[in-house]
């Protein structure tokens, strides 16, 4: 069996960095909204804050994907970042939530906003911090699941902040509340999309899913195509993390060539890592004799389209 662990190390240092400015940023934003009644402010240190847990749990989820395989947990811990990706997810539909039931009271009873300076800078320190925490992620995004998740909770926090600062602005030169409540809905309905994206890849990977990317005839025809390989049946792919993929099948060759069935493996092993970044792979070696029509696997031993 081989393994080879294709996901890249992520800076445990950047999310710690993060989670600080986002703290901060969530402290600020509460405190200010608070102070001015602006909705649209709240709402934005309401997702910071979710954002603050987002970050907790992808370092929880980062440390756990790191810890080794055991006798009980033999591929290890990887779906640890997949399951704190999916908690995070899910917390963020309960905020969205709550912003928009916020916005409808704020639409049936408008809120005056006050010291409209102080709401600005405020928004102004919020979106300085969701840029820096941008730049220190964006190189981390394409690691992980995980860190997508806290990417993505940066990304749409910084869109927010300048709609947050626009609507200031606006409702500052025309007394027009209503963009607050509009404002608070739109960033509620960014957050809807973003946990939906998140939430779907994790169940996926929960449920054994074959990667996207990966396409199944592909990948039974490459091995089909290898030298001294006649035939493939049982082929399983699935995926160990929103990195890891594994796979599992049965060759058959010819009973001439069983003794280098072990060779036969080897080449397999390395063109499934190279083509198709597939580090985990089992595979059993037969001879023509065990051959069967469908490459899928049922509890009856038959394939099924």
């Amino acid at each position: 069996m081989a393994h080879h662990n294709a996901t890249t190390t992520v800076s445990g240092k950047k999310l710690t960095w993060t989670i600080i400015f986002n703290a901060v940023i969530t402290l600020a934003e509460f405190v200010g909204g608070m102070l001015t009644g602006y909705l649209a402010l709240v709402a934005d240190a309401v997702h910071n804050l979710s954002d603050v847990a987002a970050l907790g749990l992808a370092w929880l989820g980062h440390k756990g994907s790191q810890m080794p395989a055991t006798k009980r947990s033999t591929y290890g811990y990887k779906r640890v970042e997949v399951m704190t990706a999916f908690i995070s997810a899910v917390a963020l539909v309960v905020i969205a939530i709550f912003i928009l039931m916020e916005a409808y009271d704020r639409l049936i009873d408008p809120t005056p906003i006050t010291m409209p300076w102080l709401f600005l800078s405020v928004a102004a320190i919020g979106l300085a911090g969701n840029i820096v925490s941008i730049l220190l992620l964006r190189t981390e995004k394409g690691k992980s699941l995980n860190m997508k998740t806290a990417f993505l909770h940066m990304a749409y926090d910084a869109l927010s902040s300048v709609a947050v600062l626009a609507g200031g602005v606006v409702i500052m030169l025309t007394d027009l509340y209503l963009i607050d409540t509009i404002l608070s809905s739109i960033i509620a309905v960014m957050i809807f999309w973003s946990s939906y994206l998140v939430i779907r890849e994790a169940v996926l990977i929960f449920m054994e899913v074959a990667p996207a990317a990966i396409d199944f005839d592909d990948v039974f025809r490459a091995i089909r195509n290898t030298p001294k390989v006649e035939d493939v049946h049982d082929l399983h792919i699935w995926s160990l993390s929103s990195n890891d993929i594994a796979l599992s099948c049965h060759i058959c060759v010819e009973e001439e060539h069983f003794q280098d069935g072990p060779a036969v493996v080897m080449s397999l092993n390395q063109m499934l890592r190279e083509t198709f970044k597939i580090g985990h792979s089992t595979i059993q070696v037969e001879k023509t004799d065990f051959r069967r029509p469908d490459a899928l696997c049922t509890r009856d031993g038959h394939g099924e389209d």
